[in-house]
């Protein structure tokens, strides 16, 4: 099976000099990457899934309440403030 995925030019050409300096295809780099998160017995997907329990129905109507009420009393951030954070902190995403 081959897939294709979308690496942004700067993390590519990283990735491809890492792999040259270790002479490696980048093909082989991507594998050998895969294949050490799938090494650890898969922990990384499945770290937190004992731990997570869904919201009953009453939690929910509480978050809901009180985020209703947050908004009645003016605690919120407009869309331009939020936006602004955002990139603030996530600025190494364009």
């Amino acid at each position: 099976m081959t897939t294709t995925i979308s690496i942004p030019t700067e993390e590519y050409k990283r990735a491809k000099a890492f792999a040259r300096e270790r002479d490696l295809s980048i093909e082989e780099l991507f594998v050998a990457l895969l294949g050490q998160l799938k090494s650890k017995d898969d922990a990384i997907w499945d770290q937190h899934d004992a731990d997570v329990v869904p919201y009953t129905y009453e939690e929910l109507q509480a978050r809901i309440d009180e985020g209703e009420a947050q908004f009645e009393r003016g605690e919120y951030k407009s869309h331009e403030q939020l936006m602004s954070e955002l990139q603030e902190e996530y600025s190494w995403l364009k």
